[in-house]
């Protein structure tokens, strides 16, 4: 994800929960070979750019499909740079679906480690495109866990509010 929004690609508003804040997205370009490379949170922010790319435009469209129907399927094209490690892990929080959870631990069993479970928050925390991909789905064994880097704050409220918006009460 990039460290400032002047460069974003677009930004959104987004309202969830009552929670409010606005995405940044970034792409990779202008072309037919464009991807999703990043988003970011801006928390106690409301504003809005327009779109600058076509996918862009098309990301603000699915992520509103998502905010009106929790069970929506992001369908983009992606370019996440990271470890064989984590692009394995960001691929399995694509399977877990809208309104279920995982563990850190049940991660490690479908990725065929032993232990691990830190490495596994640590490949979420490094996600570059939340929400599509659902790195909020994934729990600790006691709780919550964190979100984004966070235990606390605005991050893991958003994460809350992300997993009631999907349905799952008492998170």
């Amino acid at each position: 994800m990039k460290s400032t929004a002047n460069n974003a690609d677009a930004i959104m508003p987004f309202v969830l929960m009552e929670q409010t804040l606005s995405l940044a997205i970034y792409t990779t370009g202008h072309d037919y070979s464009a991807a999703l490379c990043g988003i970011d949170f801006l928390f106690g922010q409301s504003s809005m750019q327009a779109p600058r790319t076509a996918l862009a435009e098309n990301v603000i469209q699915q992520l509103q499909c998502y905010l009106d129907d929790p069970q929506y399927s992001f369908d983009l094209p992606l370019q996440m740079h990271g470890t064989d490690f984590q692009h394995r892990l960001w691929s399995a929080l694509c399977d877990v679906s809208s309104g279920t959870t995982a563990t850190y631990g049940q991660l490690v069993e479908r990725l065929g480690m032993k232990g691990g479970a830190q490495a596994v928050g640590q490949a979420c925390r490094r996600n570059p495109v939340p929400i599509v991909v659902p790195c909020h789905r994934i729990l600790s064994q006691s709780g919550m866990g964190g979100y984004a880097g966070e235990t606390a704050g605005e991050k893991l409220r958003f994460k809350q509010a992300l997993l009631k918006h999907e349905g799952l009460i008492g998170v």
